[in-house]
């Protein structure tokens, strides 16, 4: 079962504002400036909000959620329907995941080991508090499958232990491999070298 935010595309924009504000804005100029001129490929990319701030030619995505994706065209970007724990990455230099990890958990490992091998870099970006409302189980369930992150996807028993604080998520992001990682306002920005460019 989805949520409403992955029914609608506007309403998910109009949620992700509402939530993020000017952090939305921030995280997006953040990949602008360690992309550059290089060409970007956008896992679980959604309506391809990044593709705004980088531009069609150097934008590419992919998302599970039809709906989506079809959003995504209608404005003009190069974006696919596809898994991206199993299909084929489109060719690029830069690899980003944003707000991903977090959804696909406990394989989030799996997805930037896949990333690594084929990009040049890899830009991971997550809030440190993804959308984990403190409420009795009854009502965290009822919200979460409203209004919250049920992608019918994964399920609430798996992305509920999605659990850290900021020092902790910056620690996970280097266990996990990040050549680098720091906060944006309210997000965690992770950057990890491509497995072909290790010794470059």
């Amino acid at each position: 079962m989805r949520s409403l935010m992955y029914i609608s595309p506007k309403f998910y924009i109009f949620v992700l504002k509402m939530i993020h504000g000017r952090e939305l804005e921030r995280r997006y100029e953040e990949i602008r400036k360690i992309a550059g001129q290089r060409r970007v490929f956008e896992v679980g990319c959604g309506p391809a909000l990044l593709g705004g701030y980088l531009g069609k030619e150097r934008y590419v995505g992919m998302d599970l959620n039809e709906r989506f994706v079809r959003y995504a065209r209608k404005k003009g970007f190069n974006c696919s329907v596809g898994d991206i724990l199993k299909d084929e990455f489109q060719e690029a230099d830069v690899g980003v995941a944003v707000d991903v990890l977090h959804h696909i958990t406990p394989k989030e490992g799996e997805l930037i080991e896949s990333m690594r091998k084929k990009f040049h870099e890899v830009i991971v970006i997550e809030p440190v508090s993804a959308f984990n409302v403190r409420l009795p189980k009854a009502l965290r369930v009822l919200w979460d499958s409203t209004f919250g992150d049920a992608d019918g996807i994964n399920p609430l028993k798996n992305r509920e232990k999605w659990q850290f604080s900021e020092k902790e998520l910056l620690e996970y992001m280097k266990n996990l491999g990040a050549e680098r990682a720091y906060t944006v306002g309210k997000d965690v920005v992770a950057v990890f070298r491509g497995v072909k460019t290790r010794n470059i």
